[in-house]
């Protein structure tokens, strides 16, 4: 895919269970669907198929649906201090998504490095019971951003928000 195609993306919230990534052209490019409404299970569609599992407090695994072995192809936590990992095995690449700390709730999505990648900024909707999202992806890494990190950087949001309103993602982590 051309660097300019994920620059107009944009996240579809269908309900609060079901999200999609769409093209500047409205086509969906990515899904992201919970089958469990604790944000422990959840089915990502890329292209290839994901499962998201949730194996302790505070930590989720991603894997390919097709994977007999169930090997892991990333791992999120919550960490100290309020960040989120995101780690990528396969491209052996960390990134920290975490909240803004100014007045305007934000979340952020960075490297290693600490350069910002993308953004997401949510906003609530009653009528879906859920969080619209506004994504805003940094042009300097746009290679960088695919599907895949988009929609783990979207189940970031979705945890971060119900723990700050004390939904049924736990706050804390494992000690």
């Amino acid at each position: 895919m051309k660097a300019e195609y994920y620059l107009l993306m944009t996240i579809n919230t269908i309900n609060n269970r079901n999200f999609e990534l769409l093209s500047g052209h409205n086509i969906t490019v990515a899904r992201l669907t919970y089958t469990s409404n604790a944000f422990d299970k959840a089915e990502m569609e890329t292209q290839e198929a994901y499962l998201l599992n949730g194996i302790a407090t505070g930590t989720w695994v991603t894997f390919l649906s097709n994977d007999a072995g169930r090997n892991n192809s990333s791992k999120i936590r919550v960490e100290t201090g309020g960040l989120m990992s995101v780690r990528f095995f396969s491209k052996k690449r960390k990134y920290w998504f975490k909240k803004s700390t100014g007045w305007k709730l934000r979340f952020s999505l960075s490297d290693k490095d600490g350069e910002e990648l993308l953004t997401i900024i949510p906003s609530v909707n009653w009528q879906k019971e859920s969080h619209d999202y506004i994504l805003q992806l940094n042009d300097e890494f746009e290679k960088e951003c695919d599907a895949l990190l988009i929609l783990h950087a979207v189940h970031c949001a979705n945890c971060s928000l119900s723990m700050m309103t004390g939904g049924n993602v736990p706050a804390l982590i494992s000690i």
